[in-house]
C-alpha cells in the first residue's frame, strides 16, 4: 500500500476507516518509535512494555494525541513524532519505577520556567523538540525565552542537584552510575564520556545479543536485520520475505523478539 501523506493519515485516524489507518500508521512510522524506545530501554521485555505502553498512548481517544500534529510534511512529523515517543517513554519509565519529587527550587520558579525544566533537565529533550514542545503549550515562545528560562534555572540548581538529575537521566537510559558517589563527579561526568565501564557493558550486551541472533535461523535473523537496523516498514519486509501482509510481519517480529529474550536470559 503506498504511503498516505501523513495529514491524510492523521485525518483518517479519527474516521469509519481508523483501525485501518492505525495499521497503516504503524507500517510506516512503528520503525521511528521503536528506535526511540530502544534509547531508553536495553532489556528486551522492557523494550516490549515501553513500546506497547506508547503506541496504546498515541491510539487512546482516536489518537486524539497524534491530530494534535500541525505541521507540514513526513519529515516534519518524523522529528514531531519522535519527540512525543521520547516524553511517552519517561513517562512509562516513571510509571514503572516511581515519579521523582520536584527540586523545591524548581518549583518556586513561575510555570514556564518549571516546564523548560521537566524537558531539557528531566528528560534531556534536545533544545529544537524542546521548543517544539513547549509552544504547544506557551504559543509564541522564542529560543531566546528558553535560553532565558534555562539561565533562571541555572541559577537555582546546586552541585547536589546536577549530581541527581545526571543519574536519574543515566537511570533513564538503562545506565549504571554506581561508581558516582560524590556530587563534584558530576563535572567528571561532562568530561569522561564515553565512560569505560559503561562502553564496556554495552559491548557485551552487543555480543550477547550478537551470539543470540546467531541461533536464529537465516530469514529469522535477515527480518530482524531488516527491520530494527534497515528501517524497513513491516510491509516492506513482508513483501521482500514473502510473509504476505504487514499484519504477519509483525506478529512474526513479536515472536522472534520474545525467542531472543528467552536465548539472552539463558546467557
Amino acid at each position: 500500500m503506498p504511503q498516505l501523506p501523513i495529514e491524510d493519515l492523521l485525518s483518517n485516524l479519527d474516521s469509519s476507516d481508523a483501525e485501518e489507518a492505525w495499521t497503516q500508521f504503524l507500517s510506516d512510522y512503528s520503525s521511528h518509535i521503536y528506535q526511540v524506545v530502544r534509547r531508553y530501554e536495553s532489556d528486551l521485555e522492557n523494550i516490549a512494555d515501553c513500546f506497547q505502553f506508547v503506541c496504546e498512548q498515541l491510539i487512546e481517544n482516536r489518537s486524539k494525541r497524534l491530530r494534535k500534529f500541525k505541521g507540514e510534511g513526513a519529515a516534519t512529523f518524523v522529528t514531531w513524532l519522535r519527540a512525543v515517543v521520547r516524553n511517552l517513554c519517561v513517562d512509562w519509565h516513571r510509571k514503572k519505577f516511581g515519579r521523582h519529587r520536584q527540586f523545591r527550587s524548581i518549583s518556586r520558579l513561575p510555570v514556564f520556567d518549571q516546564e523548560v525544566f521537566r524537558l531539557a533537565y528531566e528528560r534531556a529533550t534536545p533544545p529544537e523538540e524542546c521548543l517544539r514542545l513547549l509552544a504547544a503549550e506557551f504559543p509564541n515562545i522564542s529560543a531566546k525565552q528558553v535560553n532565558e528560562s534555562r539561565a533562571r534555572i541555572e541559577e537555582v540548581l546546586t552541585v547536589q542537584q546536577r549530581w541527581l538529575l545526571a543519574n536519574r537521566t543515566a537511570a533513564i537510559n538503562g545506565k549504571e552510575r554506581s561508581d558516582l558517589e560524590e556530587p563534584d563527579a558530576y563535572y567528571l561526568l561532562k568530561e569522561s564520556r564515553p565512560d569505560p565501564e559503561v562502553q564496556a557493558i554495552e559491548n557485551e550486551h552487543k555480543r550477547k545479543l550478537e551470539r543470540a541472533l546467531a541461533q536464529l535461523d537465516a530469514q529469522d535473523r535477515l527480518l530482524i536485520r531488516l527491520r530494527f537496523e534497515e528501517d524497513l516498514t513491516l510491509s516492506q519486509a513482508a513483501q521482500l520475505l514473502g510473509l504476505g501482509n504487514a499484519q504477519r510481519a509483525d506478529r512474526k517480529v513479536k515472536e522472534i523478539l520474545g525467542r531472543l529474550f528467552e536465548l539472552l536470559q539463558k546467557k
